[in-house]
């Protein structure tokens, strides 16, 4: 079957490209995998679906600022959030974090959907894409598992990585743009929990605490995070921990040696205050430092840490144990074992080849009529929005330059 354009992938990018090319005259065909579109949007941001960030600076992408600077010249963000207002979605702040109002994910699906509600747009669900292949006459054909084949002059590859793959984003994406030549730089699970071995996580298991990590790669300090730190049997949950693990990840995966650092009290200096605190409460026991400053479990754990007995006088601590003490609660250390992989990770880190992409249009450098979008790409950010922004903004681009291959106007973003 022939159309104008095939958009392979019904999530975020994918439905975004199809409302910007609804309308336009074009006949478009979006091929989703699951047996619904925007599965995996419903899922962001806790089910609030945080879609942007007040604060989209393009280094907050590491390696990828300068592609990411360009795509933003190109698309700037506030054409995106001018795009959802277009759509009818209200958007609300919460700490420079960009949600629907309703704070449900499901009012961004929904806005989405409609838009691509349109007689020339075409959804096909349950159904994948097995290959792609330039056609001899221009354009790409591709086939599908159902066993019909198509045909158009523009395809759109917006099937993400390999993250959540319950998601429908088991990184066939990344294998049909390798087949077609495209480098893959190595893929990593990013935005995810990480696994330590230390004792006393398992006496830690569901504790939440305000702290600072500091990630360790073979000694060296490389990043640090402040926020809400989740303890499990496995090892460390929280956002801070997912900020993290963009770096953790790929250590890891080249055999670095890694590590947590926890600063328990990263607001106040801790030799200091150890010593304000002996010296207030110098009648009581050594828990009853910690008590009213940490969740019992947590006092505990430190104290065990530092080989101080709980019920031990807590003027009666020697400056050994003191020292021992304040490293318990400023540098308790964490060896990261692993990452509890793609099937918890929120995105993925590495894709193809940027060197491979126009980032002013997300066009293929290798085949014309080709354009690659989103988490395909080698393209990561922190949480906050970044990951939601960039896949709207590619996806974008992509429809904008595909429109100027028609002849057509912009779709005034």
């Amino acid at each position: 079957m022939q159309t104008d354009c095939i958009i392979l992938g019904g999530g975020a990018g994918g439905l975004a490209a199809a409302c910007a090319l609804a309308g336009s005259g074009l006949r478009v065909t979006l091929v989703e995998r699951l047996d619904r579109v925007g599965k995996k949007i419903l899922a962001t941001g806790n089910g609030r679906c945080n879609l942007s960030n007040r604060d989209m600076d393009p280094s907050y992408y590491g390696h990828a600022e300068p592609f990411v600077r360009d795509l933003y010249h190109a698309i700037p963000p506030e054409q995106v959030a001018s795009f959802f207002s277009r759509l009818g979605l209200m958007t609300a702040e919460e700490d420079g974090r960009v949600y629907p109002r309703s704070m449900m994910a499901a009012s961004v699906l929904d806005v989405l959907r409609a838009g691509c509600d349109h007689p020339d747009v075409t959804l096909v669900t349950g159904c994948e894409a097995v290959s792609i292949a330039p056609s001899r006459r221009g354009g790409m054909c591709v086939q599908l598992s159902s066993g019909e084949g198509l045909f158009a002059p523009a395809v759109i590859a917006a099937m993400g990585g390999s993250a959540a793959p319950n998601m429908g984003t088991d990184g066939a994406g990344t294998r049909l743009m390798g087949e077609l030549g495209h480098e893959i730089t190595p893929l990593h699970p990013a935005l995810v929990q990480l696994k330590c071995d230390h004792p006393s996580l398992r006496s830690l298991k569901g504790l939440r605490t305000h702290a600072r990590l500091t990630l360790l790669i073979d000694g060296q300090d490389a990043a640090s995070e402040d926020g809400e730190l989740l303890f499990a049997d496995y090892g460390v949950s929280g956002v801070c921990v997912f900020q993290l693990s963009r770096l953790a990840s790929p250590a890891l995966a080249a055999g670095k040696d890694v590590q947590l650092r926890i600063n328990f009290l990263p607001e106040i200096p801790s030799s200091d205050w150890l010593e304000t605190r002996i010296a207030s409460l110098a009648s009581c026991s050594a828990l009853g430092l910690l008590t009213g400053v940490f969740p019992r479990i947590l006092s505990l754990a430190l104290l065990r840490e530092a080989g101080i007995n709980p019920d031990a006088p807590a003027a009666s601590l020697n400056p050994g144990q003191r020292r021992s003490l304040i490293r318990a609660l400023s540098s308790l250390t964490l060896p990261v074992t692993g990452t509890q992989g793609f099937k918890n990770a929120q995105v993925t880190c590495g894709g193809v080849s940027l060197a491979d992409v126009d980032p002013s249009s997300m066009a293929s450098k290798i085949y014309d009529g080709l354009y690659i979008c989103g988490e395909l790409l080698d393209v990561d950010g922190p949480c906050g929005g970044y990951n939601l922004h960039f896949a709207f903004a590619s996806a974008l681009a992509a429809a904008q330059h595909i429109r100027r291959r028609f002849g057509l106007t912009p779709c005034g973003l």
